[in-house]
């Protein structure tokens, strides 16, 4: 960090400065984050609230925003990549108008989830992580839905889609391709 007049310059940005009075890492660029993580500073959960918040502002996470969060709320950018990566947040591309998250935990992966994703991946011309130029759709893998019953299982927005298998692919898709929103 770098000292100036009443400001301490956070390593996470040119943007960003830490207020010496009240030891606050402040975006001089957004005041919404600052809101932001005034709003969740001393929250029970407060880095996460804050980035699950972030990201449906703004869709994605850039590293200088992760950088500017682990010095707002005392941790280091490990524990919060961490903590991101935990939860299936961390996401540095601005993801599609749909989120299609198929599920690569063991009962689904067992139960032929990774030929779903192939084929999701043929579909769209994307890999995992990516989204299609149109920004129709943004695909990414996930630990585990939940929904182990019912897999392979796939989660389109907030909706889940049951005993998926590469033949029900095309269908899905097309039944999000004409929907505006999520």
């Amino acid at each position: 960090m770098i000292e100036y007049n009443k400001f301490i310059f956070c390593d996470a940005g040119e943007n960003l400065r830490m207020d010496k009075e009240d030891n606050r890492c402040q975006d001089s660029g957004n005041p919404e984050i600052n809101k932001l993580i005034t709003k969740h500073r001393n929250q029970p959960g407060g880095p996460l609230n804050f980035f699950r918040e972030y990201m449906e502002i703004y869709g994605s996470l850039p590293d200088r925003i992760i950088k500017m969060a682990a010095e707002a709320f005392g941790r280091n950018e490990a524990e919060i990549e961490d903590l991101l990566y935990s939860y299936n947040l961390l996401r540095h591309e601005t993801p599609g108008l749909h989120r299609i998250s198929v599920c690569m935990g063991t009962t689904c992966y067992l139960r032929g989830a990774q030929e779903v994703l192939k084929e999701f991946c043929g579909e769209l011309g994307i890999s995992p992580g990516e989204t299609t130029s149109d920004g129709l759709f943004y695909l990414e893998v996930i630990r585990c839905l939940g929904a182990c019953d019912l897999g392979p299982s796939v989660m389109v927005d907030n909706e889940i889609h049951p005993h998926v298998n590469p033949g029900k692919v095309s269908s899905i898709i097309k039944k999000y391709q004409n929907r505006k929103s999520s």
